[in-house]
């Protein structure tokens, strides 16, 4: 077992063989890679050792780097995979908040956690004095009738 950093760098070093049952790997993967891995597959043990990370508490592992790669040695049928296994939890929280994984995109925050807060706001302030929005909301809404019936007008007197 060793840190993300070495895994990732030199996983063959740490590799060691798990038993496919015992890792979890999300079915996020391009089958027609799959198929060429399997293609070019004569060896499995040939194959670059995947990286995944051990359940804290049980024997579990969840594949973090080579998703196709045990994608195809699953398909095939085989019992074991090579694996370095990361059980460095502090690193890797470290590492991925570098990476910036828990930083979402500008785009994501524009358009997703900016209006979610504002509507949480929204929402929460209308718990907290319904009517008095309510009569916000009216009012402005009356507004804007009376702006665009004044808007109505106009045009009808330019002609």
């Amino acid at each position: 077992m060793t840190d993300l950093v070495r895994a990732y760098a030199f996983p063959e070093r740490f590799a060691v063989e798990l038993p496919v049952d015992s890792i979890v790997c999300d079915g996020k993967v391009d089958e027609g890679h799959v198929d060429r891995i399997l293609g070019d597959l004569d060896d499995p043990a040939r194959l670059k050792p995947i990286v995944v990370i051990k359940h804290p508490r049980q024997d579990v592992y969840a594949v973090l780097d080579g998703h196709h790669r045990f994608s195809a040695v699953r398909r095939r049928g085989a019992s074991t995979v090579r694996a370095a296994v990361v059980d460095d939890y502090v690193g890797l929280g470290f590492e991925l908040t570098k990476r910036g994984a828990f930083q979402p995109t500008p785009l994501f925050t524009r358009h997703v956690r900016v209006p979610a807060k504002r509507l949480a706001r929204y929402m929460q302030r209308f718990l907290r004095q319904p009517r008095e929005m309510l009569r916000e909301e009216l009012s402005g809404v009356r507004s804007e009738l009376e702006a665009f019936h004044a808007g109505l007008g106009n045009r009808g007197s330019r002609r």
